[in-house]
C-alpha cells in the first residue's frame, strides 16, 4: 500500500490518528441542524383537527394502473437563499455555494400528495452567476416548468432575482435536490428530500437521510475548466475526500497552499437502539463518484430503489451511482454487542471513480455515554466489493417492484452509441450518435414547444429525440470508445449514472458489451430514475410516454454532462400546450434573465446544464 498516505492507511485499519471535535458544526456545515434529520415522524400533521394518515386507505403503487395520489389540500412552503460562503466540511476551508448558509441544504419534508412551494433567491451578484434547482426523481406531471433545468424548462434565475417552484410530492420515499446550473452541485448546492406515505415494510425508527458524496476542494469552475480544457495534459479531476452527511476528516499535512485546515474536523454520528429496526435513507449526492455503502458487522435489508418499493432482500453492501437512492432497514444489535460503537462506511470505487482519498466514515453508537465522549469505533469492515461488482448496480434479478408492471413491447427503439472524442478544437466532448448536447439559456425548448412551434429549425445541439406518436420508447445505450482500428470496439470507458427526468423507467438489461436482446425479469422489471451504464457495456431503459414535455436524459457525472452527455426527449409534443400557464411561469425567469444577460457576459461554455467554456465543435 505504498501509494497510500498514512492517513488513508489509518482509515483502512479503522485507526484514525484523531477522532472528532476539532471544529464546530457551524464551521463544518453552517446552519444545518442534523438532529432534525433523525427520528423522523410517520407523517406531517395536516391540521390540528385532522386525525389519521393524510393518505387514508390509499396504497402507494407507483406506475401501476391502480395508482392514485391523495389530494391533501396542503401546501408546504420553503424559502431558499443561494449565496457564496466559506465552510470546512472535512476541515479544509473551501469556497462554497450554500442554501440558507448551510451544507447540505435544508431538509424538505412533505406528505404524499402535498403541494410543495420553494422560493429560491439568487444572491450570487458578486459572482455573476445564474442558478436553477432540480428536484430529483419527481414526475412533475403538468408542472414540468418546475423541473429546474435551465435552457429546457426555464431560464436561469438571474442574480438578484427569485423564482418560486411549485410541484406535487408525487412519490413516497427519499431523494434530494441540487443545482442544475453548470457544476454548482460540486460547490455545495445539494440537499435532502423526504416524502412520507404508506410504508412498504415495517420499521421502528426513521434515521432520516444518509447523504454520501465525493468532495472536491477547488471551486467548481476550476474543475470544469480543467476537464474541458484543450490542453494536451490529463483532463481528469480527482476528488479530495468522501463525506457522510457533509462530514469527514482530512489529512491537513497534504495542504501546501496555506489554506486553513484542521485534521480532526469530526464525522457524523448516529444513535441506534438495541433490537430496533432502523430505516436509513441512503442517497449518493456526489458530483462524479460511484459509492459502496456498508455498516460494519451489520446486515441491511433493501426495501426500495430510488422511489420504487421492492421485494426486500438482504445484503452487506449497496452500490450507488450519483443520484441513486436505497432505503434500507438495519436491525440493531442486542446484548454485549451494544457495548461498542461501529463504523458506517462509504467507499468511492477506485475502478469507476478518481479519488485521492476514497474512504468516508460515520460512527454508530448504542451507548449514549460513548456517543457523548466520541468513543472511536474499532469494528471490522465488510469485504470490499469493488472488484466483485465493477461499476454496475446489483443484479437485476435480485428483486422486483412490489407494484407489478410487465414490460410491454416497444413501438420505438433507439440505439444510442456513447463516444468520448476530441473535437477539432482539442476539447474532450461526448457524442451521442455523433451529436453533442447543448442548450440556449435564453430560449428554453419547453417555451418554444408550448407555443406549438414544432416546425422551428431545431438546433442540432439541442439533441432532441421526438417520441412522436409512440406509446412505449426503448433506449439502448452502448458505452463505446473510439479505437484506431475499429470505431465500434468496446474498450475501457467510464461508468455513467443515467438519469431520465419525469419518469420511473423500466430497466430491461445492463452488463458488459452489446445487448443480446435478453430482457431480465420481463414480467416485472426493476424501475428506477437513475441506473449505471457500465464501462464498455450496455444499458436498456424503457418508458411509457404518459408525461408530455421536454425531459432530459443525461449522465449524472457533473463534468460529463458539461461535455455534452445530454439528450432531450420531446414527449407527446402535441399535448405540451395543455399544461396550464406555461408562458406566464416561463416569463418569470426569462424576463429577468434576458434583462440581466443584456448587461452582463454569460460565460456559458458547456452544455448549458453545466456552464464552463468549451468552444462549439464545427
Amino acid at each position: 500500500m505504498s501509494f497510500l498516505t498514512p492517513f488513508v492507511v489509518n482509515l483502512l485499519s479503522g485507526a484514525l490518528p484523531l477522532f472528532g471535535g476539532g471544529l464546530s458544526n457551524q464551521q463544518t456545515n453552517g446552519n444545518v441542524d442534523f438532529r432534525s434529520w433523525q427520528n423522523l415522524p410517520k407523517f406531517l400533521p395536516s391540521s390540528p383537527r385532522k386525525y389519521g394518515t393524510p393518505w387514508g386507505s390509499l396504497k402507494y403503487e407507483p406506475g401501476s394502473v391502480n395508482e392514485q395520489m391523495p389530494d391533501t389540500g396542503v401546501t408546504r412552503h420553503y424559502d431558499f437563499d443561494i449565496a457564496p460562503g466559506k465552510l470546512s466540511p472535512d476541515g479544509y476551508q473551501k469556497d462554497m455555494l450554500l442554501f440558507n448558509g448551510q451544507y447540505p441544504g435544508p431538509l424538505i419534508e412533505a406528505n404524499w400528495g402535498d403541494w410543495v412551494e420553494i422560493k429560491v433567491t439568487n444572491s450570487l451578484q458578486s459572482l455573476n452567476e445564474g442558478t436553477a434547482v432540480h428536484w430529483h426523481g419527481l414526475r412533475q406531471y403538468q408542472t414540468q416548468f418546475a423541473d429546474g433545468v435551465p435552457g429546457l424548462v426555464q431560464c436561469p434565475i438571474a442574480p438578484g432575482s427569485s423564482f418560486t417552484y411549485r410541484f406535487r410530492a408525487d412519490h413516497v420515499g427519499s431523494s434530494w435536490y441540487h443545482s442544475h446550473y453548470s457544476a454548482q452541485i460540486s460547490s455545495g448546492l445539494i440537499g435532502p428530500m423526504v416524502f412520507y406515505g404508506p410504508r412498504s415494510q415495517p420499521y421502528d425508527i426513521d434515521m432520516g437521510p444518509i447523504m454520501v458524496n465525493d468532495l472536491f476542494h477547488p471551486y467548481y469552475e476550476q474543475l470544469v475548466e480543467h476537464v474541458l480544457s484543450n490542453s494536451s495534459g490529463s483532463h481528469f479531476v480527482f476528488s479530495d475526500n468522501n463525506l457522510i452527511n457533509g462530514k469527514m476528516d482530512f489529512d491537513c499535512a497534504l495542504v501546501t497552499d496555506g489554506t486553513p485546515c484542521v485534521s480532526n474536523a469530526g464525522v457524523s454520528k448516529f444513535q441506534f437502539r438495541p433490537g430496533k429496526d432502523h430505516l436509513l435513507r441512503v442517497v449518493n449526492t456526489g458530483s462524479a463518484g460511484l459509492q459502496f455503502f456498508t455498516i460494519d458487522e451489520h446486515e441491511m435489508t433493501v426495501i426500495s430503489n430510488d422511489f420504487i418499493p421492492i421485494t426486500p432482500y438482504k445484503t452487506n453492501s449497496l452500490t450507488l451511482g450519483v443520484g441513486q437512492r436505497n432505503d434500507v432497514i438495519v436491525r440493531g444489535k442486542t446484548g454485549a454487542a451494544t457495548q461498542q460503537p461501529y463504523w458506517m462506511r462509504t467507499n468511492l470505487s477506485v475502478n469507476c471513480a478518481l479519488p485521492h482519498q476514497p474512504y468516508g466514515l460515520a460512527a454508530i453508537y448504542y451507548d449514549r455515554a460513548d456517543f457523548a465522549a466520541n468513543k472511536k469505533p474499532t469494528s471490522q469492515p465488510q469485504p470490499l466489493i469493488d472488484a466483485e461488482m465493477p461499476c454496475q448496480n446489483a443484479p437485476l434479478d435480485a428483486s422486483s417492484p412490489i407494484a407489478r408492471i410487465p414490460a410491454p413491447p416497444a413501438d420505438k427503439v433507439v440505439v444510442i452509441q456513447v463516444l468520448d472524442v476530441v473535437n477539432s478544437t482539442g476539447h474532450t466532448i461526448y457524442h451521442l450518435n455523433n451529436q453533442t448536447g447543448r442548450v440556449n439559456y435564453n430560449e428554453p425548448v419547453l417555451r418554444l414547444a408550448n407555443e406549438g412551434n414544432f416546425s422551428y429549425p431545431m438546433d442540432p445541439d439541442w439533441n432532441i429525440l421526438d417520441t412522436s406518436n409512440s406509446s412505449v420508447v426503448r433506449l439502448v445505450w452502448e458505452n463505446r470508445k473510439v479505437d484506431s482500428s475499429d470505431p465500434n470496439f468496446f474498450n475501457r470507458t467510464f461508468a455513467h449514472p443515467m438519469h431520465l427526468h419525469g419518469h420511473d423507467y423500466q430497466v430491461l438489461s445492463y452488463g458488459p458489451g452489446e445487448w443480446d436482446g435478453t430482457i431480465i425479469n420481463g414480467d416485472n422489471p426493476i424501475r428506477r430514475d437513475t441506473t449505471i451504464l457500465p464501462p464498455s457495456g450496455h444499458l436498456v431503459m424503457q418508458f411509457t410516454t404518459d408525461n408530455p414535455g421536454i425531459w432530459p436524459v443525461h449522465c449524472h457525472v457533473a463534468w460529463h454532462v458539461s461535455a455534452g452527455f445530454l439528450m432531450n426527449i420531446m414527449e407527446r409534443p402535441q399535448d405540451i400546450d395543455a399544461q396550464q400557464n406555461i408562458e406566464q411561469i416561463m416569463a418569470q425567469t426569462c424576463d429577468a434573465w434576458d434583462a440581466w444577460s443584456r448587461e452582463n457576459v454569460v460565460n456559458q461554455v458547456d452544455s448549458g446544464l453545466r456552464r464552463m467554456a468549451m468552444e462549439r465543435e464545427r
